[in-house]
């Protein structure tokens, strides 16, 4: 079931290990090419673009771009309960992790003559998926932590599949407090409150995960418009021994290939035992389960188990894939946490991806794609932007502002940077 069963022992090992990482960060062109072709389309015809592509990909023609209050609301009244008191104890506990992550910035002045302003924002763009699934838990993890950041102006878009928004997706939202909701999905939104439209207002920052379409197009429009991070396909490395339960291993090994069909399934262990007894439960739970279709494809095409000889030999191999999630399916401390790359480091057999997804607080929008090198999960720092300041008064050390006009005089002239040396020197206190 799984795509590729690789061993560190075998001699052509980091050969087949490095095709399958770059088999899974290879760039599609015609990908490139089609949303090229969109955000050109968008860029010349605004409103009308959206028209025409929401008609052809969404099978859905716009009236009107938002979504009003009445519709959010008659959506949340069909809503379970249940579900809703469920929703609002996360988006609880959003709040509060991000809050405390807010107050641990400095996001004041402080008391001296040079230091860094924190300021919100001023609009962001929360983009849902809404193809192959309804995901309300991402419409609470990316207005979170844009709401305790207080953004002005926050929207959400999400694609409106044959005239239908899922009624979760709303909820979620009023849940959330936010309102402006546009009817839009694909490259094609991305592409619209980038750049803006007759309708459409140009954001300053694009948050969310997306279908490779959408990765594309804000891999394209970066620099025009902020963006959190290239969000592709969902994927997990599990990292297992002898001590861990198979059975929890094979579930959220089964828990993220239910994403999509391009989700990738990553386990590695030290336990021959241990991999046999996951590869039964998948190949037994897998068909009865409502998304089997999806899982089945997703560790086919996608899905890989590696059997390493200790979990040390574990650390580079994780640390090249990068990934999103990265579960320690063992009790104890046999490896360094401080040591592995990853979007999220979950430790112990408890601590479920599951339960990260939806209700512990930190954001489910994670960097992909190997991206966890150079990217971090969704943030308050997502939502801000800093300034430095600058306050000096020569007058309380007359020396020491006039030691700091010499040497910027010294390095100016090195430079080659007349004119910025004389408007030190000007300065120079007698």
């Amino acid at each position: 079931m799984f795509k590729q069963e690789l061993n560190i022992s075998n001699a052509e090992f980091e050969s087949e290990f490095s095709n399958f990482i770059l088999k899974k960060d290879k760039l599609d062109k015609d990908i490139i090419s089609s949303v090229y072709k969109i955000i050109e389309d968008v860029s010349f015809r605004g409103d009308q673009s959206l028209i025409d592509l929401t008609k052809k990909l969404d099978d859905h023609l716009i009236e009107d771009f938002f979504i009003s209050e009445d519709e959010i609301n008659t959506s949340f009244r069909r809503i379970n309960k249940e579900v809703i008191s469920a929703l609002e104890f996360s988006f609880t506990n959003i709040i509060e992790f991000h809050s405390k992550c807010r107050d641990s910035l400095n996001l004041e002045s402080i008391d001296s003559d040079i230091s860094r302003v924190f300021k919100p924002i001023k609009s962001t763009l929360l983009y849902v998926p809404g193809g192959k699934a309804s995901y309300p838990s991402s419409v609470l993890m990316a207005a979170g932590p844009a709401i305790v950041s207080q953004v002005k102006d926050i929207y959400l878009t999400t694609p409106c599949i044959g005239g239908h928004i899922n009624d979760l997706t709303l909820a979620a939202a009023k849940v959330a407090g936010i309102k402006n909701i546009a009817k839009l999905g694909g490259a094609q939104s991305i592409a619209a409150f980038s750049l803006g439209t007759e309708s459409i207002p140009k954001v300053d920052k694009i948050v969310g995960p997306g279908n490779a379409y959408v990765a594309e197009a804000k891999r394209q429009l970066f620099g025009k418009v902020g963006i959190d991070s290239i969000a592709g396909p969902s994927e997990i490395v599990i990292l297992a021994n002898e001590t861990s339960s198979p059975e929890f291993v094979a579930w959220d090994l089964m828990a993220q290939a239910e994403h999509d069909e391009d989700a990738s399934s990553i386990l590695i262990s030290s336990s021959d035992e241990v991999i046999q007894e996951v590869k039964e439960i998948v190949k037994k739970e897998c068909p009865n389960l409502e998304r089997a279709m999806i899982i089945q494809s997703s560790l086919k095409n996608n899905g890989l188990i590696v059997t390493v000889d200790n979990l040390e030999q574990a650390i580079d191999l994780i640390n090249r894939l990068a990934p999103e999630h990265l579960h320690l399916a063992f009790e104890g401390h046999e490896i360094d946490v401080n040591d592995l790359v990853a979007g999220i480091i979950l430790e112990g057999a408890d601590s479920a991806v599951s339960l990260s997804d939806y209700v512990l607080g930190p954001s489910h929008i994670l960097p992909t794609n190997s991206s966890s090198r150079f990217s971090s999960p969704l943030s308050v720092e997502d939502f801000l932007t800093s300034s430095s300041k600058v306050s000096i008064k020569s007058e309380f050390n007359k020396d020491l502002y006039n030691e700091l006009v010499n040497k910027t005089s010294i390095i100016a002239r090195a430079e080659g940077l007349t004119a910025h040396a004389i408007s030190a020197e000007k300065r120079k206190k007698d």
